[in-house]
């Protein structure tokens, strides 16, 4: 007897989720009669940190970490907080050790965001905010990012009837792709209009380990503790390799149901991440963290060469990974990366992937390495205006 065939459509939700950042470039191999140059990458983020020999686990190091050695890095958390900070913490209450960053993101999402509820995220951000609201039938609401106020964010939306049912703000300083970041006042303020609209602010803090100045943090405040937390990437952070680690910070009752979220499908987090965390927060500035930013500090000044040549023009600050740049006298940054993809074989990422406020820009990658930038400039052998039409999407 013939079997038909069951068809069952994905869930409202996956159609609703915005594009990844990389979605606006194919990028597979096709097969081409004539032999084309070697792609070179300015988009993608790979943290370049390499795993050193005394770093590789063994299977001992593979065994989950036990409640002992949790507990001793969170009080490690603590000290660091303090000491870089001036926050003070208590360790089994108001620290969470956990995944990545995303997943961290997620399972807030999931504590704190039902069906139908408003959640506040930057009109220019990567998609992560956008996407785990969405995926837990929540509503993300834009509020304004853009260059009329220096990429700093603006909060009028949050005074409005939007902010009395919103429930989350979800905060990225230093943010990508800009590097803006919030002062003490700000940082302040924001907390004082939280607690008044009663919104929980979730920052994600990842890279605040790259400025040689510390950001300030959304808990330095009087009130920060008391409406929010942030995120940190123990790797991005303390100069670690790209391990899938980070932590959590502030909020008792917000940890508490992250705690509860956790607990359906618990964080795996072998020994050994709990070995290179705990040496790396001991010695923070370290060695290799050190290393790093001038790395990436060297890299910023090849980079840009690079925008000088293709009539770019240099926005944002120097606080993350990432490069941020104006296209002159254009406003259609998806047609510029294909012109670039395509002519010159040279990947970024366009500015609309970030937002409506994006799209007259180009965002690069500084842990794509000097060489890349070297060799991207010797591709663009002179002075080009390649980008200056506006029909090309």
């Amino acid at each position: 007897m013939p079997v038909k065939k069951v068809i069952i459509d994905r869930a409202n939700r996956i159609y609703q989720m915005p594009p990844g950042l990389l979605a606006f470039v194919k990028t597979e191999k096709k097969l081409h009669l004539l032999k084309r140059p070697e792609l070179i990458d300015l988009a993608s983020f790979a943290w370049p940190i390499p795993y050193e020999e005394d770093q590789i686990p063994d299977a001992e190091g593979l065994r989950p970490a036990s409640r002992e050695r949790l507990n001793r890095l969170k009080e490690e958390v603590v000290d660091w907080m303090a000491n870089c900070h001036h926050v003070k913490l208590v360790a089994d209450k108001e620290v969470f050790i956990g995944g990545r960053i995303s997943k961290l993101l997620h399972n807030l999402a999931l504590a704190y965001v039902d069906n139908g509820d408003v959640a506040f995220v930057p009109d220019i951000a990567v998609p992560h905010y956008r996407q785990v609201v969405t995926a837990c039938g929540g509503e993300p609401i834009g509020y304004s990012v853009s260059a009329r106020n220096d990429w700093h964010p603006v909060f009028d939306r949050v005074q409005t009837r939007l902010g009395r049912v919103a429930r989350v703000l979800f905060l990225n300083s230093p943010h990508n792709p800009t590097g803006a970041t919030l002062n003490e006042k700000e940082m302040a303020d924001l907390a004082w209009l939280a607690s008044r609209e009663n919104i929980l602010v979730i920052n994600d803090a990842a890279y605040q380990g790259i400025p040689d100045r510390t950001p300030t943090s959304f808990l330095s405040g009087q009130v920060g503790k008391k409406v929010g937390i942030e995120i940190y990437s123990f790797a991005y952070q303390f100069g670690l390799p790209p391990i899938p680690f980070g932590f959590v910070v502030g909020n008792r009752d917000i940890i508490n149901g992250l705690k509860a979220v956790d607990s359906l499908v618990p964080s795996f987090v072998p020994d050994y991440y709990v070995t290179m965390a705990l040496q790396a927060v001991r010695q923070f500035p370290s060695a290799t963290l050190r290393s790093q930013r001038n790395e990436l500090r060297q890299t910023l000044a090849e980079a840009q060469k690079l925008l000088e040549r293709l009539s770019l023009e240099k926005t944002g600050f120097d606080t993350t990974p990432f490069l941020w740049a104006k296209i002159e006298k254009r406003s259609n940054s998806i047609g510029a990366s294909r012109i670039l993809f395509k002519r010159k074989r040279i990947f970024t990422v366009s500015g609309s992937g970030f937002g409506e406020s994006g799209r007259g820009y180009l965002r690069f990658s500084l842990t794509a390495g000097r060489k890349a930038y070297i060799d991207a400039a010797r591709r663009i052998k002179q002075k080009t205006r390649l980008l200056r039409g506006k029909d090309d999407e």
